[in-house]
């Protein structure tokens, strides 16, 4: 068995993908490791792109877009490593991330997934989705009531981000970022590979939640970094992007909680979706921001409708 299987999903992002897998080659030593990259159906040369530059990748090509969970479980299911790493290709390694994150999970044996920090593409500023808890109506309540936003550096209002916690210090959490995180093969034959239900977004925290519910720690290791442009891929399908969370956020509750907790989240967005639309449309300005921030609310008003009905 090798120490490490690193997966990439990617779709149209050729450009990226090569800086990833190049930083990735440069930066990774002191571990035995294989390298899958599973294309999406891209249509940008993604893949011809792998398979000229980087013969060594163990490449899938998929002839339709799985989605997230679905082209991630494509790899694991083949893959031979003692841990599996979930890799953006929208990521840059600027030092060797995986070496220290195997050692540190070596020696804590019930660590069951483990993530570095997440820098943005100014390399300085953190991505708080790095080292984060589970979400939750409590959270929920914070955030779309703007309490979050107002008083973020508050422990009650911090969010499920914990934006109080400057991250820079290691310590045990309740979820990491799919963009960069190991999990321990152990764990996965444990709680399973993951959920294929959900297509993108919140497919990574409910495997944490799953990892934590049997019996593992999930711990975040801050005296590493990793580059995350952000959003690279799911910016393509800007306008679908809003509702695929919701979605997911939905099913994620529905599946850890019951139908009552997930229709109760429903209820959440509607009641402050219609009370921020009627204070936009009665004391707001009527800019093309405006505008465009009240076609959201009526949007978030009609999904939760048709969602608390099913």
């Amino acid at each position: 068995m090798i120490d490490l299987s690193i997966v990439i999903v990617s779709w149209n992002t050729r450009e990226l993908l090569r800086e990833c897998l190049e930083s990735l080659y440069r930066y990774t030593s002191d571990v035995t490791f294989e390298v899958f990259v599973v294309d999406n159906a891209s249509s940008d040369g993604s893949a011809d792109m792998v398979r000229e530059l980087f013969p060594q990748v163990n490449l899938i090509r998929n002839e339709q877009n799985l989605g997230f969970s679905k082209a991630n479980n494509q790899a694991i299911k083949v893959s031979k490593g003692k841990y599996i790493a979930l890799l953006n290709p929208d990521t840059l390694l600027i030092e060797d991330v995986f070496s220290p994150l195997i050692k540190y999970a070596d020696q804590h044996e019930k660590i069951g997934a483990i993530g570095p920090k997440i820098l943005n593409r100014d390399g300085k500023t953190i991505q708080y989705v790095c080292a984060r808890r589970l979400p939750n109506l409590y959270l929920e309540f914070f955030e779309l009531s703007g309490l979050t936003r107002k008083f973020p550096k508050n422990r009650i209002f911090g969010s499920e981000y914990m934006t109080y916690w400057d991250h820079d210090s290691s310590r045990y959490v309740e979820g990491l970022s799919g963009a960069c995180m190991v999990v321990n093969k152990k764990a996965i034959d444990d709680v399973g590979m993951m959920d294929e239900n959900q297509f993108m977004y919140g497919d990574e925290i409910d495997w944490c939640k799953r990892i934590l519910d049997a019996g593992w720690k999930i711990y975040y290791y801050s005296g590493i970094s990793i580059i995350h442009y952000g959003e690279e891929s799911s910016k393509q399908i800007k306008h679908d992007l809003i509702n695929i969370a919701k979605n997911s956020r939905w099913y994620y509750y529905k599946k850890h909680y019951g139908k009552i907790y997930a229709f109760t989240y429903c209820v959440l967005i509607s009641l402050f979706s219609m009370s921020k639309y009627l204070w936009s449309f009665l004391f707001r300005k009527k800019d093309n921001a405006v505008k465009e921030m009240m076609e959201i609310y009526k949007s978030n008003l009609k999904w939760s409708i048709q969602k608390s009905i099913k």
